[in-house]
């Protein structure tokens, strides 16, 4: 294993039930067990890491013997003195960026925000051109390509998750009771409310489903509302409204682990139609739970999703619509789905798969080092 003191793990904003959180936990507690001291730095962090949070300003205590992970997900102004103030040995974790297009008319914060941030990215890779860049799938390493890093300066490793952990929550059985007394085909969807997740692709396939076959149908949107893009909820809530979907489609906001499992384990698809991801961990989460995906392959979902799965090559809603109908209706095809969404899940997303390739990560040389 690496030869450092001490290990830093830096990003902005650490949180709970975030994609980007549970990485920087699961490298946390990797360090930890390993015996190493580690500090979490940023300029918010969650209960659970509150004890190992330092203040970027203190980030010139560190030595050259020491390791700074930096997750990078968007524009950070203190992240540049960050890095610049740090001695040691650096390597960046990316998330990817959201392409600032799709906030445009929606919120002029996270336009300025994904658009700084892309330029941060490209900035970074040029002054740090000697650093290991950790992307989450191999589509983020070829966006990276594409901003100028040199290939072998990159390694897909995939982020640390929750899927182990799912086994061991409770779910809320009053959400599986109120779902499966439906008797209606329940569809899934997790992720945040935002312009890049396709949520009116998700309502154009639920009201193409209505008028193919029936109404017997409900749409669960899982995922936390952004006061700072406002305007995008108010449309997709009017979309809704106005596709007479209102008793099909349903956002709850943000929901506890229990209430999150039990939608998993309950509901009867789980439905992406996401225009931009840089990975997907909700579509991970299904598998494990045997619900059967269905997802468009853009971006990093195709990559993500993994051998026989259905994956559409475009939004096409009746497409999408039947297969949502032939899943809820065919037992063998559910199967098929499922057997083979676990061994994806399993294969190559499982805690020791990815702390095997993040240790084989760390461990390799960059260059002008030796081994």
């Amino acid at each position: 294993m690496i030869e450092m003191e001490n290990i830093i793990i830096a990003h902005q904003t650490i949180t709970d039930g975030d994609a980007i959180g549970h990485d920087i936990m699961g490298m946390y507690d990797l360090f930890t067990s390993l015996g190493y001291k580690v500090y979490i730095c940023g300029e918010y962090c969650f209960e659970h890491l509150k004890s190992a949070q330092i203040k970027p300003i203190n980030i010139k205590q560190f030595s050259v013997d020491d390791l700074l992970i930096y997750h990078h997900s968007i524009h950070w102004k203190e992240g540049e003195r960050l890095l610049s103030n740090f001695k040691g040995k650096i390597i960046f974790r990316y998330h990817n960026i959201t392409p600032p297009y799709y906030f445009r008319g929606f919120s002029d914060i996270h336009y300025q925000k994904c658009l700084q941030g892309i330029e941060q990215t490209k900035a970074f890779i040029n002054l740090y051109n000697n650093s290991l860049w950790l992307g989450a799938s191999e589509f983020n390493c070829l966006e990276l390509h594409d901003h100028g890093l040199n290939p072998k300066m990159s390694l897909v490793v995939p982020p640390f998750n929750l899927l182990d952990n799912l086994k061991d929550v409770y779910p809320n059985f009053r959400v599986i009771d109120e779902l499966i007394g439906s008797y209606e085909n329940n569809v899934l969807f997790v992720g945040r409310v935002a312009p890049n997740k396709g949520h009116y692709h998700l309502i154009k396939t639920i009201k193409t489903y209505k008028d193919m076959y029936d109404s017997k149908i409900h749409l669960w949107i899982i995922g936390a509302l952004d006061n700072n893009c406002r305007p995008y909820n108010e449309y997709i809530s009017k979309l809704i409204l106005k596709s007479g979907l209102g008793k099909n489609i349903s956002m709850t906001g943000k929901v506890s682990i229990e209430d999150l499992k039990a939608y998993y384990l309950a509901c009867d698809e789980f439905l992406c139609m996401s225009e931009h991801e840089g990975f997907c961990v909700p579509l991970i989460e299904a598998q494990k739970m045997l619900l059967p995906v269905i997802t468009y392959g853009g971006s990093a979902l195709e990559e993500t999703a993994g051998k026989n799965q259905i994956v559409m090559n475009d939004f096409d809603y009746e497409f999408a619509a039947a297969a949502l109908y032939t899943i809820f209706s065919d037992e063998k095809v559910r199967t098929f789905c499922n057997i083979h969404g676990i061994q994806n899940c399993t294969s190559r997303f499982s805690s020791n798969v990815i702390k095997n390739k993040f240790i084989s990560a760390l461990n390799m040389p960059t260059e002008g080092e030796t081994v």
